[in-house]
């Protein structure tokens, strides 16, 4: 049972969360450090507390820590782009074993942790401050057998300056409501371009949200180095699931 004043600081997150959509076309100098181009989020509240969520979906039952604080921001929280595109892989029943996979903007892991319990080698990536929170959800969910493939490396990662130190060599390249920011677009497009040189297949689950322009991230920015197919939409949460091949250059 959380108390009243963990109450009272996840209605100030969400409250925080609504309130950046409000101001995506205004000034974001309380969210936006111009040296990273992801939220700092540090600007409401400076206390950080825990809540234990627990997902079972494909046979798997993963205990996922999310952390509330002044530096998270939006990697805290377990979206529901990332549940719904664990869902979308049940559906389809993906065979995971054996299949080299890397998150990006992990966030909490549960994608990439699900993949990785399932028998994927799986790599998550994130910005530093989030990766403590993805290597407890990764320790807090090995098998009890252990990890049927290697266990999941977390890494730091940022889109389009530090991509190029990894290999294309993977499988899928996945994320979860990681489309927010149009000033980090073509950087992300960079990332999974070097990212897929291998014809690595993307998947991406993204909250439509037109105050963020992602329609036209996936319109504009994806295809235009991307064959972009829409899977799978849920009205009732705005959601769509992408699937993304490298176009081959001529």
């Amino acid at each position: 049972m959380m108390t009243k004043r963990q109450l009272f600081f996840i209605f100030i997150f969400f409250f925080k969360i609504f309130f950046l959509a409000l101001r995506s076309s205004c000034t974001m100098s309380c969210f936006v450090n111009e040296d990273d181009p992801f939220p700092a989020d540090d600007c409401l509240f400076a206390d950080t507390f825990s809540q234990e969520s627990v997902y079972t979906v494909m046979g798997q039952t993963l205990k996922i820590t999310q952390l509330f604080g002044a530096n998270l921001g939006v990697a805290a929280p377990v979206w529901e782009s990332a549940q719904y595109l664990c869902r979308y892989f049940e559906e389809q029943h993906v065979e995971w074993r054996g299949r080299r996979v890397i998150e990006l903007g992990a966030g909490t892991g549960v994608v990439g942790i699900l993949a990785a319990c399932l028998g994927a080698d799986v790599t998550l990536t994130d910005l530093p401050v989030a990766l403590p929170q993805l290597e407890a959800n990764v320790c807090a969910n090995m098998p009890s057998s252990g990890w049927p493939s290697a266990p999941p490396a977390v890494l730091p990662l940022s889109w389009g300056e530090d991509h190029i130190k990894f290999p294309s060599d993977w499988d899928l390249v996945l994320g979860a409501d990681i489309i927010y920011l149009p000033e980090t677009y073509p950087l992300l497009v960079d990332t999974l371009a070097h990212l897929c040189k291998d014809m690595a297949v993307v998947y991406l689950s993204s909250k439509m949200r037109k105050e963020h322009e992602a329609p036209r991230f996936f319109e504009e920015h994806l295809p235009s180095r991307f064959y972009v197919q829409l899977m799978q939409r849920d009205d009732n949460q705005n959601i769509n699931i992408y699937r993304a091949c490298l176009r081959k250059q001529l």
